[in-house]
């Protein structure tokens, strides 16, 4: 095969493909590989403030605008009514959390795993993220309010939880807080749990959004040189949700009803 062959076989695959061709040393190029990132369960896998509450917070909003919002009526769940419940980055709800908003609501799950489309042609528009702009509404809350509309559902109830540790600062007197990841825990610490929930009701998409006040909990028994064993640490996680749990939802009820 003489280059002239060559080169109008490279011309025809850029023709059927309409896309760039890219070696592998460009995936080694650009960091890490698809799998390895995926892997990490980063944001990627959270919902965000724009699959929540579509093109709300980007809207240019007029003082009319507040004031009309200011005159709607007020946001209410009466109690037993049928909901969605949805855990951000999760395929469904803790159990824990199912149990206490049974007590409630008459709950049926869905998952807080966003879909994000994958588009084959590289020749789509791309946004300010680099991301392929789709012509369809693809905006998660409003799916979701179809499928709680054929469900007879009357709210969708999302929410977005963080387990973080705490240690005692001398200096400043007081606890540094970062984001729990498995770690081992030594010496003192303390743990707590920040969770926010958004309400938003199926038929006029009118939502609310609440964080409760945050419960802390002090790791025991508070050892000096000793680590706290995985498993206790995992029983007093447990019980921490499950307290906060109990006492938020209670709150978010009786707030709503």
């Amino acid at each position: 095969m003489n280059f002239r062959s060559i080169a109008l076989l490279y011309m025809s695959a850029l023709l059927l493909t309409g896309c760039a061709v890219h070696s592998p040393i460009d995936a080694k190029k650009t960091g890490v590989s698809g799998p390895e990132r995926n892997a990490s369960k980063n944001a990627s896998v959270q919902l965000t403030d724009k699959d929540i509450f579509g093109n709300e917070t980007t809207l240019a909003v007029t003082e009319e605008d507040i004031q009309a919002a200011l005159e709607e009526d007020e946001f209410h769940v009466p109690l037993n009514s049928k909901i969605i419940l949805v855990q951000s980055g999760s395929r469904a709800p803790e159990t824990l959390m199912q149990q206490e908003m049974s007590q409630y609501y008459s709950v049926a799950t869905f998952s807080g795993i966003p879909d994000r489309q994958k588009v084959i042609s590289c020749n789509k528009e791309k946004d300010e993220n680099n991301e392929a702009v789709i012509a369809e509404n693809m905006n998660w809350m409003q799916a979701l309010r179809y499928v709680a509309a054929k469900g007879h559902q009357k709210a969708i109830i999302v929410y977005q939880d963080l387990l973080q540790s705490g240690k005692y600062d001398p200096a400043t007197k007081t606890a540094v807080w970062s984001d729990y990841r498995n770690e081992k825990v030594t010496n003192t610490a303390s743990l707590r749990y920040l969770v926010r929930f958004t309400l938003v009701d199926v038929a006029t998409g009118e939502w609310a959004a609440w964080s409760p006040v945050n419960y802390e909990y002090k790791v025991m028994p508070p050892l000096t040189d000793k680590k706290v064993s995985t498993d206790a640490i995992d029983q007093q996680i447990t019980q921490l949700k499950q307290n906060t749990y109990a006492s938020m939802v209670k709150d978010l009820a009786n707030r709503y009803r």
